[in-house]
């Protein structure tokens, strides 16, 4: 199975755009950008006719934008429960729309979301389908799908 990394970026990009308002451009890069202090990690399980999960990783100050921007709110009154809210629905919204291009029958998982060091998930015992690392004005986004190995 293989992800076509420029349907990838699309979704990225339509989600952050129509959620946010602010644009994602894709980066051709070897590795993904180590993310210096704190990260957030949002997460959904994919299970059917492929089990994979979809990570989608970001500094904890874009974390803090994202939340902040997408609730109407200034950063410093961006609780933790909103960044979670926030980047637990941008998980779910880039999650869903790669679902879509996996084989069926498939259902998606609730999402959960992680803070930590980067990288915020590690998935023992899978194989990287796509890494893939976009800029959304100067934070650096990692979307990484893991699938499981049978």
């Amino acid at each position: 199975m293989h992800l076509d990394s420029e349907d990838v970026a699309q979704i990225v990009n339509e989600v952050w755009s129509s959620m946010l308002g602010l644009p994602v451009e894709a980066l051709a890069l070897e590795t993904p950008p180590t993310i210096d202090g704190g990260a957030v990690a949002g997460s959904v399980g994919v299970s059917g006719a492929t089990e994979c999960l979809i990570c989608v990783e970001m500094s904890a100050d874009a974390a803090r934008l994202f939340g902040a921007t997408m609730f109407g709110l200034d950063e410093a009154d961006a609780s933790n429960d909103d960044i979670s809210d926030a980047i637990g629905e941008l998980t779910n919204m880039v999650g869903g729309n790669i679902k879509s291009l996996l084989p069926e029958p498939s259902s998606l998982s609730l999402p959960v979301v992680a803070q930590g060091t980067s990288p915020t998930l590690k998935v023992p015992s899978a194989k990287k389908m796509l890494d893939a690392t976009y800029m959304c004005g100067e934070y650096p986004l990692i979307v990484t799908v893991w699938n499981r190995v049978t």
